[in-house]
């Protein structure tokens, strides 16, 4: 498992694009009347999807943009009640159980009453398709460092544990979606044929 200050750096020193740089515009559109005026993206990563929402923040453990602070989902540094909308996009596949657990304590707390919590995460992902292998201590671990996998009933059980109330629940395939504006149209004609495998699940889950 890797500790907490080597993620961190990992993901500092990471020169590849982040999912988000791609799928933001996309997952703001699947957001569309959910978005409230106070919004926090919990591992902002690049900060694109920050970039278009106005008054947006940022947290993530790598600070790559000045509207996002450098800190823990886990131990988050805001109120109660700070935000009616918060965002965790292709996040909590890297958190570890106890992280996890933390992380969604805290988005509960600093969510406001009805605010919207939005979610994306890999859809039933096969983490042996992307294990990888150091050739110098023979350690594997997945090459983006995703440890958790979801599926429906998991969501629905861990958002339900925490007093959140899921209003929509979709698999897309947001990267493509947002990737080929036109082609996105055909999605379920090319999934049918075979094109499309690699989906997200999103969520919209109020605070009750």
């Amino acid at each position: 498992m890797w500790e907490k200050s080597n993620i961190a750096k990992f993901w500092e020193e990471n020169k590849a694009a982040y999912a988000g740089d791609v799928s933001s515009p996309e997952i703001i559109r699947l957001s569309r009347g959910y978005i409230g005026t106070k919004v926090l993206d919990a591992g902002a990563g690049s900060g694109a999807l920050i970039d278009l929402i106005p008054n947006a923040m940022g947290l993530d453990l790598a600070a790559k943009h000045p509207k996002i602070i450098k800190g823990d989902i886990s131990s988050m540094p805001f109120e109660k009640d700070s935000f009616n909308t918060v965002f965790a996009t292709e996040i909590l596949e890297h958190l570890d159980e106890e992280t996890q657990s933390k992380g969604l304590d805290e988005i509960y707390r600093v969510l406001s009453r009805e605010g919207h919590f939005i979610i994306t995460v890999p859809y039933n992902e096969d983490l042996n398709q992307d294990t990888v292998f150091c050739p110098k201590c023979g350690a594997s671990f997945h090459r983006w460092g995703h440890i958790q996998v979801f599926d429906e009933k998991r969501m629905k059980e861990i958002l339900k544990k925490r007093g959140f109330e899921i209003i929509k629940m979709r698999i897309l395939p947001i990267g493509f979606m947002a990737a080929h504006r036109f082609l996105k149209y055909f999605r379920y004609f090319l999934k049918k044929l075979g094109f499309l495998s690699a989906c997200s699940l999103f969520v919209i889950a109020v605070k009750r």
